[in-house]
């Protein structure tokens, strides 16, 4: 499996949860607690793109101070 195959696949299973979760909520009638749970479920499914995010910026900012580390070091010493 390619990467474009495999990110197809991660995509179409993060829309099948929503679609799943979105549609249990919806049956039971619209409630308070089911904005919490939803935004707390986009976060949950689109965490690790939110950490990719993250390191590639901590890289970049680090990059551009033109800082020396050493691998394994701690980006916040």
């Amino acid at each position: 499996m390619n990467a474009r195959q495999r990110r197809f696949l991660v995509n179409m299973n993060r829309m099948l949860i929503f679609a799943l979760t979105a549609g249990g909520l919806l049956t039971d009638g619209l409630q308070l607690a089911d904005l919490t749970c939803t935004v707390a479920l986009l976060v949950w499914l689109w965490l690790p793109l939110c950490a990719r995010l993250e390191a590639r910026l901590l890289r970049w900012t680090s990059g551009r101070r033109g800082a020396v580390r050493l691998p394994g070091a701690s980006p916040f010493v």
